[in-house]
This record gives C-alpha cells, structure tokens and sequence, in this order.
C-alpha cells in the first residue's frame, strides 16, 4: 500500500511538474513571440521611415541639382547675347548674315548628327558577344535587322512629317494674314521691279512714280511678316528640342550626380551656340533686342517641364516616353535652315570676301555639332 500510495503520489507530481512546466513554457513563448513580432514590426516601421526620409532628401537633392543644372544652361547664352552688339540695321547686315549661316549650320548640324542619330539608336549598347552559339547569334542580328529597319523608316516618316508640319503652319499664317501666296524667294525681284519702272518713267512724270515707292514699302513689310513666321516656327522647334534636353537632364541625375553633371555639361557646350544662332534668327525676323531675348526665355520653360516632367514620372534618358520628338524637331529645323535661313544669304548679291565668310560661319556650325556628337 505504502509503495503504491507513493508511486500514485509521484505520478501526480510529475504530471502536475510537467503541465505546469508545458503552461509556463507556452506563456515564454506567446510572450516571446509577441516581443518578437513588435520588435519587428517596430524595426520594420522604422526602417520604412527612414528610408523614406533617406529618399525624400535624395529626391530634394536630385530636384535642386537637375533644376539648378536646368537653369544654368538657360540663362548661359544670355551672358554672350548681352556681349553681341547686333541689330537689324544695314551697318549691321554683314555681321548678321555671318552668324545666321553659323546658325543654319548648327540647325543642320544638330539635326543630322544629333537628333536623328539619338532617334535612330536610341540605346548606345555595344556590339554582341562572340561567346554565344554562333547560330543564336546570326538569329539575333536577323531579328535586330529587321525590328531595326521599321524602326529607321518610322524616324524617317517623323522627319517628313516635322518638315510638313512647318511647312503648313507658315502656309496657314501667310493665307489667314491674307497673302497673295508670294514665296520668300522671288522677294529682291519683286522688290526691285518698282524701281527699274520708275527709272524707265523718268522725272517728268512724278505722280504717276509716286505709288511705287509704297508699293515697295509693301513689298518690305510683306517679307518682315513672312520672316516674322519662320523666327516663331524657330522658337517651337526651339521649345521642342529644349524639353528633350530637359528630359535627359532629369534623367541623368535620377542615374546619378556624376552623370548629371557630364549631361550637363555637353547640353551646355550644345546649346550656347544653338542659342546664339537662334538670336540671330529672331533679330533678322525683325525683333528688337529685347524682344528677342524674351522669347528665348520662353523657349528655357520647355528644358524646365522636360526636367521636372522626367523627374516626376522618373523618366529614361533614351527618349522612349516620345520616340517621335527627336526626329520630328529634326525635320523643323531642317525646314528652318533650308526654306527660311538660307534664303536670306542668297538674297542679295554679296561679295566674295563675305560670301567665303558666311561659308565659313556654317562649316563652323556644323563642325561644333560634330565635335559636340563625338563627347556625347
């Protein structure tokens, strides 16, 4: 009896050790665990906080530094346009026409080494490896060759169509101002042919020779109007290619501050001849000084929406969001350059000391565009 009573009395205890063991063991790990899981939801909270701090001052700083890039190239050319003494007066002419040729380059220039070229390969990879299957390789460069052709005539039908898209825009303000439809290049014919007529009247007959001179006076104002549209068509392109440029700005400080600093850069050596020869085009327009460099200003809006838009959006720098930008300002400033500029340096006859000057000024255009493309 005795050994029973005690081996029932150990029994008991021992179930009672362990339960009480098993509940005290239970309550260590649900208290445990719930320490565990608020001391990880808290690190987690934490953490997200920070991080969130850590990106707000990242963002700041990419915000403050594309925007202050942004404005740098903005206002830089306004330094040199100060500098320039130039005007639409006949003293003037010569130099003018020096420096809407080196515009005329810079247009050409840009738009075929810069802008179709970005279009056209807007991914600046390198060539494929040799280390692939020699099979999967030719597959590859059959499907690149073909997706490339498509890509290369859509650039091309963008250029067309910034070329037609301008060229109906200038129709469409010449017939609303109510033009007779006169193109820019019978202007010094039509110009002249009052004074050849008053020449063959001769001075007896003055009455009659008096509407001449007004219809030449006509004449004049007629081709400052028709100027007037190609220096605002300017300023659309101009607008255009800024808000790309601000896009890459963005772009590039969003990859990083070093590469920020290079795209600023080679947008600032880019733009400060491109905005001197856009100056000149605006002056022989017929704008005064004053007028001019405020509607470059308005032009500087567009590279800061292009910033803040690829900021915002987090944009790339390869042009994807509007493949069709490039290529499409690319025909405006062909336009430009080949139906408004250089018209203008075949106006008048000119000697050939200013004509190897003006040939010179748009090789010097070009040639900046080149050694521009090469650091890009």
């Amino acid at each position: 009896m005795i050994i029973t009573t005690t081996i029932m009395t150990i029994m008991i205890t021992m179930d009672m050790t362990i339960m009480i063991t098993m509940d005290m063991t239970i309550m260590i790990i649900m208290i445990t665990t719930d320490m565990t899981i608020m001391i990880i939801m808290d690190t987690t909270i934490t953490t997200m906080i920070m991080i969130n701090m850590i990106k707000s001052r990242h963002m700041k700083s990419i915000w403050m530094h594309s925007m202050g890039s942004t404005l740098l190239i903005s206002a830089a050319p306004f330094v040199l346009l100060y500098i320039i003494p130039l005007d639409n007066s006949e003293a003037m002419k010569p130099r003018l026409k020096v420096l809407l040729a080196f515009a005329s380059g810079g247009l050409l220039g840009d738009a075929f080494l810069h802008l179709i070229p970005h279009a056209t390969h807007p991914h600046s990879h390198g060539e494929h490896g040799h280390d692939h299957d020699h099979d999967h390789h030719h597959h590859e460069e059959a499907e690149g060759e073909g997706h490339g052709h498509v890509h290369d005539m859509s650039v091309g039908l963008w250029v067309l169509g910034g070329i037609v898209a301008f060229l109906s825009v200038e129709k469409l303000v010449r017939i609303l101002k109510g033009g007779d439809g006169s193109g820019g290049h019978g202007h010094s014919h039509s110009a002249s042919k009052p004074v050849v007529k008053e020449k063959e009247t001769g001075a007896g007959d003055k009455k009659k020779s008096k509407p001449k001179p007004k219809a030449a006076a006509k004449t004049t104002d007629d081709d400052e109007g028709e100027v007037e549209i190609s220096g605002y068509l300017n300023l659309a392109a101009d607008f255009a290619h800024n808000f790309t440029d601000g896009l890459a700005i963005g772009a590039s400080y969003l990859a990083g501050n070093s590469i920020g600093i290079v795209t600023t850069i080679t947008i600032l050596l880019h733009e400060v001849p491109h905005e001197i020869g856009d100056f000149a085009i605006l002056i022989k327009s017929g704008c005064s000084r004053r007028k001019a460099m405020l509607l470059q200003l308005v032009t500087a809006l567009g590279a800061l929406a292009g910033t803040a838009l690829a900021l915002v959006g987090a944009g790339s720098s390869d042009g994807s969001s509007a493949p069709w930008v490039l290529p499409f300002t690319a025909g405006g400033f062909i336009y430009i350059a080949t139906v408004s500029v250089l018209p203008e340096l075949l106006e008048e006859s000119t000697k050939l000391k200013q004509s190897l000057k003006e040939i010179f000024a748009l090789l010097t255009g070009v040639g900046l565009m080149i050694v521009i493309a090469k650091f890009e």
